[in-house]
């Protein structure tokens, strides 16, 4: 009888760091995903929800703070054009870029991640953002 319970109690421990384990890593991954936001809630290659750990940032580049403050209010708009953009130039003038902004972008598995990284230009236009919540 006092083997079981001390089986009983080995193994009630066990679950307990299984899932204190568990708990730490999903904090872990919340808190990554917190001090990063990630630009959209749907893969752009594949359209399922975006993992938080699974993330690429894309430079935008501008000529000066307002095309940056034009891009940051609504980065929807104008992500295509930012697709278009030649690097070290100003998404909307051309001019030699002298400000940039950050996106990062959320995909749903490390393959689309990895697809994405390989040529980024290529599926910028794709990333819609997520919609702001009311």
């Amino acid at each position: 009888m006092q083997k079981f319970i001390a089986l009983v109690a080995v193994l009630a421990l066990t679950a307990f760091i299984g899932f204190a384990d568990a708990a730490k890593k999903e904090a872990k991954v919340a808190k990554e995903s917190e001090a990063k936001k990630v630009l959209n809630d749907k893969c752009p290659l594949s359209g399922r929800d975006v993992n938080a750990s699974k993330t690429s940032d894309y430079k935008v580049e501008f000529c000066c703070n307002n095309c940056k403050g034009k891009f940051d209010k609504a980065p929807g708009k104008f992500i295509a054009k930012a697709a278009k953009g030649e690097k070290g130039k100003c998404i909307f003038s051309g001019r030699d870029a002298k400000a940039s902004t950050t996106l990062t972008v959320g995909f749903c598995c490390g393959g689309c991640k990895g697809k994405f990284d390989k040529d980024p230009a290529k599926f910028i236009a794709k990333v819609k953002p997520a919609e702001k919540e009311s």
